[in-house]
């Protein structure tokens, strides 16, 4: 592929991500404040989250412009690494008197003052690592095997030791984000739907076992049966969304996040939609669907088959994230510990959101305006794609002989 100048960023991309990230300060401050002023790790400081957040915001930002700077490749010759320092991590939390405890789940490591959660670095992690392996593999992917199960593997490690501490939400979204890149990468649609089905039937069954986990999912079927009990965070959320109306009752006026225990985080868009109403609830998720259709636009628009996996990874990333939070705050589905990017409080949950921003931004600046494929070689995998069902990838072609070579070395994620 030949060399060519970088293009601007994506400005619209750019400007969704500040919003949602402005957005979310101020609906922390809002969520919190008077809570904060009232706890006793606080000091009475009404600002003690807002203040948080703003640091670990700073923070994010910082890296989001150093990941519009970094070196994609040098990103892609470092996968394998940050994986297993992501793998390290995770083990490192479950490990008692270093992993930090807290409503009975180990997800977090102590730094200073602060607190790191390793399961959104793994997250972000296997993001990298399937972009640099996939893009490795031509079609191989195609088979189970010799072709997928290696990945699988990893995969399922890294998202079994989340579940261990626990934490089923952000395990459910490593699994979603990979079976959608496994998908971008060209995987074979029955191979996908024996994973899908496999994925809903385990999650299911641990859903069973789990005495609290059975508890949200009866809870889910009947918030009503026990809204003093295990109901009670669903019923006042969905009463904080109802009472908004279409305008809303004006920031800070709202009354239920007195009553929601996580209103600053994996419920603060009952907050939004309390005091913002309908209207705000609806630019949120412009916002949202904006990020998501710039972030597929970037990918289909990559250079190399690298950069449209990482791009496609990175968007299902925040966009299933969000959706995921959206339907437990509007109860259409049962309750899971899933934060809402940019917006929720939450420092490592917000900095990996601006670094996953960062590199779509900088994928944007190495879009096809300078391509080596063809009109036909596009069209040749459009009618593949028709053809087999299934996603396509299309990639340079080579000469007999290099096809030849090619064909007898072995994939690597480092070339």
């Amino acid at each position: 592929m030949r060399e060519s100048k970088k293009l601007p960023a994506d400005f619209t991309l750019f400007l969704t991500t500040m919003c949602l990230f402005g957005i979310g300060i101020l609906m922390v401050f809002d969520a919190s404040f008077a809570k904060a002023a009232d706890m006793k790790m606080t000091g009475g400081d009404s600002w003690y989250f807002v203040k948080r957040q703003l640091i670990f915001g700073v923070a994010g930002l910082a890296m989001m412009f150093g990941m519009m700077r970094l070196r994609l490749e040098t990103l892609r010759r470092m996968a394998l690494p940050l994986l297993i320092a992501s793998i390290g991590l995770l083990v490192l939390v479950l490990i008692p008197g270093i992993g930090v405890r807290a409503n009975g789940a180990a997800r977090w490591l102590p730094v200073g003052p602060f607190r790191f959660q390793p399961s959104e670095f793994a997250k972000f992690a296997v993001v990298i690592y399937l972009a640099a392996a996939l893009s490795g593999q031509n079609f191989r992917v195609r088979k189970f095997w010799s072709g997928m199960f290696i990945h699988l593997t990893i995969v399922g490690l890294v998202a079994g030791l989340v579940l261990v501490e626990p934490d089923m939400g952000t395990s459910s979204l490593i699994v979603i984000n990979t079976l959608i890149m496994l998908f971008v990468a060209g995987a074979l649609s029955r191979h996908l739907a024996c994973l899908a089905g496999a994925g809903v039937l385990g999650f299911g069954a641990l859903a069973v076992v789990e005495p609290y986990r059975l508890a949200r999912l009866i809870t889910f079927l009947d918030p009503m049966k026990d809204k003093f009990g295990k109901g009670y965070q669903i019923v006042h959320s969905l009463v904080a969304l109802g009472s908004g109306g279409l305008l809303g009752r004006g920031l800070c006026e709202g009354r239920e996040k007195f009553y929601i225990p996580a209103a600053q985080t994996d419920f603060i868009f009952s907050t939004l939609g309390e005091e913002a109403g309908l209207l705000g609830s609806l630019v949120v998720l412009a916002l949202f669907g904006l990020l998501t259709y710039r972030g597929l636009s970037i990918a289909n628009r990559a250079k190399s088959p690298y950069y449209t996996l990482l791009a496609a990874g990175l968007t299902a990333m925040v966009s299933a994230q969000a959706i995921i939070n959206v339907c437990v705050v509007t109860s259409s589905m049962p309750a899971t510990g899933v934060p809402l990017p940019f917006v929720s409080y939450g420092g490592s949950a917000l900095m990996f959101a601006l670094m996953a921003a960062g590199l779509l931004l900088n994928i944007s600046q190495n879009t096809n305006a300078t391509t080596d494929r063809s009109v036909e070689e596009i069209d040749e995998g459009r009618a593949d794609r028709r053809r087999d069902r299934r996603s396509h990838i299309p990639r340079p072609q080579h000469s007999g002989r290099d096809a030849g070579r090619r064909s007898r070395s072995r994939s690597t994620i480092y070339r």
